[in-house]
């Protein structure tokens, strides 16, 4: 019995194509159509990646809290030590409008604020930022987690814009009834 036979496309027909082959492809797959400054990246530091401990067995929150402390400490030093900073939560409380917004992520505070201002392109673009400040959180644990992969260029470029650990405590926002009882 012979074998089946498989066809592939011949060069310069009709078939998939490499993104990266075609510059006005590969821009329309970099920039996403649900905001014009919405961005895509490649994963920088994929080779170091690989060389990374194990996280089996760890939730993708705390595997991407894991390393984001790797990524300060290299620059700042380990927690509680006198070259890494700390920042009042009252201060922290004064950072939030629309140009200059601090949020918290796992006890740390970082200044979202280039990206507001345009000094810096977030790879969601500007409202995903927005978005948690209309919120009316600057707890950011949540929306950090579902939006970013442990793996991806967050967690390398997040001591760019740490301010320092939060000293103090967040006030538990009131929670919201979805009914009244009259």
């Amino acid at each position: 019995m012979e074998s089946p036979k498989v066809t592939l496309a011949a060069e310069g027909t009709e078939g998939p194509k490499d993104a990266g082959a075609d510059p006005a492809r590969r821009d329309e797959e970099t920039h996403s159509a649900r905001s014009d400054d919405t961005v895509w990246e490649e994963a920088e530091g994929a080779d170091e990646d690989d060389q990374v401990e194990t996280t089996v067995g760890q939730s993708k929150k705390e595997t991407l809290f894991r390393k984001l402390e790797q990524f300060i400490t290299e620059k700042f030093g380990k927690k509680g030590d006198p070259t890494r900073p700390t920042v009042h939560v009252n201060t922290v409380a004064e950072h939030k409008s629309e140009e200059d917004f601090w949020c918290i992520i796992d006890g740390k505070v970082f200044d979202l604020g280039p990206f507001l201002r345009g000094e810096a392109k977030h790879p969601g673009g500007k409202s995903i930022l927005t978005r948690q400040l209309s919120l009316g959180g600057q707890d950011a644990d949540e929306r950090f987690v579902r939006w970013h992969h442990p793996s991806g260029n967050t967690v390398r470029r997040a001591p760019l814009y740490f301010i320092g650990d939060l000293e103090g405590a967040l006030p538990t926002p009131a929670k919201k009834c979805c009914c009244s009882i009259s």
